[in-house]
């Protein structure tokens, strides 16, 4: 298949990696420095937990062209960047098949926009991909288990769509978990990280400070019960069915795994590097949601105890 992955930084460098190892002829766009370095050294990832580095020679452009053709367009951007790209990606009549991958909590409006502003019918699911890392002059150090592995799902089903993207990986061990209700799962995944941003910018990006205190791993824990609660009261459902429960039920195992998360180099790269780097996104999610706790309008004092330390939103 031919792919275009929109957006060369961590997340967007590692998928372009699998679809090309997966066979498919696959274009990134760039901009800037990072343009220049895949054009002068190619695609060079280090693969974190698997002790390898990869380098793969693809095709890089700058600007996607209106009657530019590609089976299928991965955009892999911060939140608020993909508001600037919306315009480009709604004019383009020579693709019609897009994954937005990255938390967004105003999908609805997304897919309004572009269903508003384009030429022609836009096929479009959202999704998340379960990896992280960090950008280096001439590399990126890619952080994920396994193969890699993208949650993802339309506003409404489209199997069509999904079959498609489902052929785009099927020379890959990437797992694909397309979920029937993305809107609420995006909720659900904001209501889990950003207290754990809010507990980076506590310790200005730091973990360890945060693994020696009892006191602010049990905040982070009841800022994600209060957010999930958020959730709820502002009328979606949890997704995964359950995992406010769990959270409560298994409060020790939390905790645990919350402390060695942020006493260890995985705690860097799986959240701080990014949190530090992308704060302008953490701001803009931290806005959204603060939508959805306005809706719900319930007491959340560990949540409100936390987001103090959103001090420049």
């Amino acid at each position: 298949m031919k792919i275009l992955v929109y957006g060369a930084g961590v997340l967007g460098s590692f998928l372009a990696h699998v679809l090309h190892r997966g066979k498919n002829n696959v274009t990134l766009l760039a901009r800037g420095n990072r343009l220049s370095e895949l054009q002068e050294k190619g695609l060079n990832i280090r693969h974190y937990l698997q002790f390898q580095t990869t380098i793969d020679d693809l095709p890089v452009i700058e600007k996607l062209v209106v009657d530019d053709v590609y089976d299928l367009c991965f955009v892999v951007m911060q939140r608020q960047q993909i508001d600037e790209v919306l315009p480009e990606i709604a004019s383009c009549t020579g693709s019609r098949d897009f994954v937005l991958v990255g938390t967004n909590l105003t999908a609805i409006e997304t897919r309004a926009f572009i269903d508003q502003n384009s030429p022609v019918k836009k096929n479009l699911a959202f999704g998340f991909q379960t990896s992280g890392g960090r950008c280096e002059p001439g590399r990126v150090i890619s952080i994920h288990t396994g193969s890699g592995s993208m949650v993802l799902g339309s506003l409404s089903p489209d199997e069509a769509l999904y079959s498609r993207i489902t052929k785009a990986f099927e020379n890959t061990r990437y797992r694909l978990i397309f979920m029937e209700n993305m809107d609420a799962w995006l909720k659900c995944h904001a209501a889990f990280i950003l207290p754990i941003a809010f507990a980076c910018y506590y310790a200005d990006g730091d973990l360890r400070r945060v693994s020696r205190n009892s006191k602010m791993l049990n905040l982070m824990i009841d800022a994600i019960d209060d957010a999930y609660q958020i959730v709820k009261a502002a009328g979606y459902p949890i997704i995964p069915p359950g995992n406010d429960v769990l959270l409560r039920k298994n409060r020790p195992r939390y905790y645990w795994l919350l402390k060695i998360m942020a006493a260890t180099p995985i705690g860097r790269l799986a959240a701080s590097d990014h949190a530090m780097s992308a704060r302008a996104e953490m701001c803009r999610l931290y806005t959204d949601f603060c939508q959805l706790k306005t809706k719900a309008d319930i007491n959340t004092p560990a949540w409100d105890e936390m987001a103090k330390f959103m001090d420049k939103c």
